[in-house]
């Protein structure tokens, strides 16, 4: 089903126009805190914790105060949610406290969860045992494969050792550190710090390690929502401003900062969204669901300090860095590991990730699953750098609902799938971006460089030299690569593999120290576009910009990859391909009785008149991976000749050819070694190894210097 989605996601991949304008990069200097916290948490020998803090030098009061659940007895402590009620002294008014009221998912009989559909998604459901509200659920749990996802649940003793850090008082908190547990902001009732512009807290991280192993490590609740007006608004944009937001977070220059923190699926209120029931799981409103190890319920901003070296490393037990409304990345260092999503903003067709400046380093999809950034809104890159890596599964380094829009910066993304950076057709401020969808798997642990037709070299990257994405070997399909030094109007040449020599951060090179480049492989590309897409980014003129209804990839339910190089489309996904074809090409003599009618990739996109991507073959559906080194002995016979080209040092014009070889024997003539830049946004689909395309074989490893 993945490569069927690589395959047809070129009607999902729709330009929106947007009146976007560039945003200079922030920067500020390290405030100066209105308060200091210093946490410490030690190990005792029974394996539990002590926790002491001090609040500008004074002992801060540590209360018993304990959330506890018990589906099967009802409660009235909290309302609409029987199964949750409190023990231990209530705390008072002070401004920071510690208690262990930390919202967890509580351990719960297996043999009690069953399958639903809830929510137009496959969950676990546990519903409450009591006869009183028998028919609710209280929790459900992802289906990841056909397991329950026991590691989510945890043990009561557990989370009582994950102590809580209440913030409660408007101001600035300089953290410094150690502390296994939560940082929790909580400035009041929800509905009145959302409108009230006093209602701020901006976290100060001076050298701070954070460990919590229930839950998130950091949480704003509850302040000042700066976008408060989004839900009466009947159009929203990738245009939004948060520097008055309530939840603001500062990396002090110089220090190194650790948060680590896993999430808390979805707990259930016992009280109905609707009647409309679905697969007999009725919705109901959420109580709680925090999906990141750092997560805010409100727009939240990030900054650096005055220098801008000081780092934030996030490691996610599922997502790292979450917002429910927007984020905006100003400056400082960030690093992101985790087991799905690297950073989610998730409000539908609203939510708006801007990153300003800074570097941004994710790896994202450690599990079974994650794109490295993921806006259910907009995407907006106006500055700083961005590398991510999605998991190679069938997730995207970039993933937006509305678009992705580069305007400046330096970015690199990689991921499996076809969700690329589009081009911002209202106005002129988008930088230059390749979208690359290469024919092979390609490693993410290989470099990848880009040089004008004269070897001078515009972009590099090595990610051995990344501390983020260099330790772990994965592959990928799709990249999307911007910076400075891509032109419209010019030519470019992509090599990937290698070794470099320059100046580096995080393995993002200075382009002009790179002295010397080795072990490159010259890519070319199948001369096609992107799904459809004219070379550049932009539809054809007059073409329908409307997303399809449901989501992007909703017109794939109900393709199916038969598992034998064939594949079978149902009477309503002929439809909707159909439809969403017309977009691209107008009217079709073809129906859905002759659609319905193919069994492989080529039949369709000869019909549909969509180019085959490429790297098909004629006889499959489904190409195999090649074999490492483009020749398997197991098959016999002898390894292929390479052009003579291939052998020794490159022609002259810099790290490598700059022309299809002519002498090799082969239609290698026409092979298209140039990516030109046609537009802001360019479209480059079966991207694959000079060599390989030249002599039909598996890629060979040609020596290059500059």
């Amino acid at each position: 089903m993945n490569r069927i989605k690589r395959i047809f996601s070129f009607v999902a991949a729709l330009v929106m126009a947007l009146n976007l304008v560039s945003c200079t990069s922030q920067t500020t200097s390290d405030p100066e805190a209105d308060h200091t916290i210093v946490l410490r948490s030690e190990l005792t020998e029974d394996g539990g914790y002590t926790h002491t803090a001090l609040l500008d030098g004074q002992p801060v009061t540590e209360y018993d105060y304990t959330w506890k659940v018990d589906p099967t007895v009802s409660h009235d402590a909290v309302k609409d949610c029987p199964a949750e009620y409190y023990t231990g002294t209530e705390p008072g008014d002070e401004a920071v406290y510690i208690a262990h009221d930390i919202f967890y998912y509580p351990e719960l009989p297996e043999e009690e969860f069953v399958r639903v559909r809830y929510d137009g998604d496959d969950e676990w459901a546990y519903y409450y045992p009591t006869e009183e509200y028998g028919d609710y659920i209280f929790a459900t749990l992802p289906t990841l494969g056909n397991s329950l996802p026991v590691s989510m649940m945890h043990s009561e003793d557990e989370a009582y050792q994950n102590a809580v850090l209440h913030i409660t008082k408007a101001g600035s908190y300089r953290i410094e550190g150690e502390w296994h547990g939560q940082i929790w902001i909580d400035l009041g009732d929800p509905d009145e710090t959302f409108t009230d512009e006093t209602a701020k807290v901006t976290l100060l991280l001076n050298g701070t390690d954070l460990t919590c192993t229930v839950a998130p490590a950091v949480v704003f609740y509850s302040v000042y929502e700066c976008c408060n007006a989004w839900e009466e608004q009947e159009t929203h944009s990738a245009m939004v401003d948060t520097t008055g937001a309530g939840a603001n977070v500062v990396i002090a220059d110089g220090t190194v900062n650790n948060v680590s923190g896993t999430n808390v699926f979805r707990m259930l209120k016992a009280k109905y969204k609707n009647d409309d029931s679905e697969e007999g799981a009725k919705t109901q409103k959420k109580a709680r669901k925090t999906d990141a190890a750092f997560y805010s319920y409100v727009s939240l901003n990030l900054d650096g300090g005055s220098k801008g070296d000081g780092v934030l490393n996030i490691t996610g037990g599922y997502e790292g860095l979450d917002s429910e409304l927007h984020l905006t990345i100003n400056g400082g260092n960030l690093n992101i590991f985790s087991q799905d999503d690297g950073i989610n903003v998730n409000e539908d067709d609203v939510s708006v990730l801007t990153v300003n400046g800074g570097t941004v380093h994710i790896l994202a999809g450690l599990g079974s699953e994650g794109d490295g950034v993921d806006s259910n809104g907009y995407l907006v890159i106006n500055g700083g750098t961005v590398i991510s890596a999605a998991n190679p599964g069938a997730d995207s380094g970039l993933d937006s609902d509305c678009g992705s829009y580069i305007n400046g910066g330096t970015v690199l993304a990689l991921g499996s799938t076809m969700d690329w950076a589009e081009a911002n057709d209202a106005n002129d401020s988008g930088a230059v971006t390749m979208n690359l969808q290469f024919a092979e798997s390609q490693s993410s642990t290989e470099a990848i460089l880009v040089t004008d037709p004269d070897g001078k070299v515009v972009f590099a990257y090595d990610p051995d030299k990344d501390e983020v994405a260099g330790t772990l070997a994965r592959s990928y399909r799709g990249a999307i690569l911007s910076c400075a030094g891509l032109e419209v109007g010019k030519g470019y040449l992509v090599y990937v593999g290698g070794d470099l020599e320059g100046d580096e951060t995080g393995g993002v090179y200075d382009p002009s120290t790179v002295t010397g480049f080795s072990g490159a492989v010259q890519q070319c590309y199948a001369g096609t576009d992107l799904g459809g897409r004219a070379r550049g980014g932009m539809l054809p003129d007059g073409a329908d910009r409307t997303p399809p209804e449901g989501g992007r990839n909703d017109f794939l339910s109900g393709v199916t990859d038969n598992g034998d190089g064939t594949i079978s489309i149902s009477e309503e996904a002929a439809g909707r391909l159909l439809e969403q074809a017309k977009r691209f090409n107008g009217e079709l003599t073809v129906t859905a009785e002759d659609l319905m009618a193919c069994t492989t990739f080529k039949e369709a996109l000869d019909l549909l008149g969509i180019p085959s991507p490429g790297g098909q073959r004629e006889d499959r559906s489904i190409p195999p991976d090649p074999p490492q080194g483009g020749f398997d002995p197991a098959q016999g016979g002898t390894p292929p000749t390479p052009p003579e080209w291939a052998e020794g040092a490159p022609p002259e014009g810099g790290f490598g050819p700059n022309r299809s070889p002519s002498d090799s024997g082969t239609e290698a003539e026409t092979l298209q070694t140039t990516f030109t830049m046609t537009d802001k946004v360019n479209g480059f689909s079966g991207v694959r190894d000079v060599l390989a395309a030249a002599t039909s074989a598996g890629p060979q490893k040609a020596a290059a210097s500059a």
